[in-house]
């Protein structure tokens, strides 16, 4: 395997497609840092395991003449970008081997996997600990009882999930658990059958108290904030911040009906300060853990006294704010090539 040095050329490792595609994830995305990389000297291509030979990878490079995916034989890259975008594809024995011998021969990896929300609460309790709500991982449903006898709510989430998939709140009355689902639908259920239900809380959750976060326009809102990783530190690259569909929805992802707001309509609510404080030390926390993180984004509430951290998720989402997006490409580009050129690595 001959491993190329001399200038930045990147892989952006993704899944198979399906249904007429040849490869799974955003393209426009792919197309945009393909251009940056380029444009900065470089070569950049996509590709899937399938096509990993012992000498070459047999990846794809969108042409703007034939405005299609080539394929094409490309030298392996050095440094590989994690787009896969399934937990169970990378537990495949085929990813978990490729990804230990890319690491082998010093490849950055980046990123080199999903985040479990409960190891990450774990490791960000060390010094982010009042920017965290409390939580448990859930064993049994006594714990879920023990939880609740101490606070007025909380949410259930998937230890593995991500864009709000699989959530549910749950509040304790006298004689019932209300029970709400991610898009507002609530049901009863009684205390002594809670067991019974069809709800699966038993393995691979964590329950989390609710948090009474701020609201505009009587809606709750968070941030969704974007981070690389510099020479030196983690910095914000940029804030989202999504709003719930209305007042009985969970989460504010679009994609269960949540909507896009300006930071400029909140950012006199948060600090840029201790945001950017939460950033550096989650990274470096992260990182120290996890060894090489190169991007990550969090899920942060606004509250009367200040951020709460909801989730950190490992492969942030292209964002729909079109500024924050390219100013990301752009900072991407520019550490692939630092990597690259051994001039830098991801933290620590």
């Amino acid at each position: 395997m001959s491993i190329p040095r001399r200038f930045p050329i990147v892989g952006i490792l993704t899944g198979e497609g399906g249904e007429g595609k040849i490869f799974r994830g955003d393209g426009a995305y792919f197309k945009s840092l393909q251009r940056k990389v380029k444009a900065a000297g470089g070569f950049c291509y996509v590709f899937t395991l399938n096509g990993v030979r012992e000498k070459h990878i047999e990846g794809f490079a969108f042409s703007r003449k034939k405005q299609q995916w080539a394929k094409m034989a490309c030298p392996y890259p050095n440094v590989i970008y994690n787009r896969i975008a399934s937990r169970d594809a990378e537990n495949l024995e085929s990813f978990l081997l490729f990804k230990k011998e890319m690491i082998s021969a010093k490849i950055p990896f980046f990123n080199a996997f999903f985040f479990d929300k409960w190891d990450v609460h774990q490791i960000l309790s060390k010094s982010l600990l009042s920017y965290l709500p409390p939580a448990e991982k859930v064993h049994s449903i006594e714990d879920i009882h023990s939880f609740l006898s101490a606070c007025s709510g909380a949410y259930l989430k998937p230890l593995q999930s991500s864009q709000g998939q699989g959530i549910y709140r749950i509040r304790p009355t006298e004689y019932h658990f209300e029970v709400t689902s991610h898009d507002g639908s609530a049901e009863l259920c009684d205390k002594t059958v809670f067991a019974e239900k069809k709800y699966p809380f038993y393995e691979g959750y964590l329950i989390q108290e609710e948090i009474i976060s701020d609201t505009y326009q009587n809606k709750k809102y968070d941030l969704r904030v974007l981070a690389l990783s510099g020479k030196e530190d983690y910095h914000i690259i940029g804030i989202g911040v999504r709003s719930a569909a209305n007042r009985k929805t969970l989460t504010t992802h679009v994609s269960n009906g949540g909507s896009i707001l300006p930071f400029e309509s909140v950012s006199e609510r948060v600090s840029m300060e201790e945001l950017e404080m939460i950033v550096s030390t989650a990274g470096r926390e992260l990182a120290s853990h996890y060894g090489q993180i190169g991007e990550f984004s969090m899920d942060i509430g606004v509250t009367e006294s200040g951020p709460v951290i909801y989730e950190v998720n490992s492969k942030p989402m292209p964002f729909d704010e079109p500024q924050i997006q390219t100013r990301r490409i752009n900072k991407l580009a520019a550490l692939f090539h630092q990597l690259s050129a051994g001039k830098s690595s991801l933290r620590p």
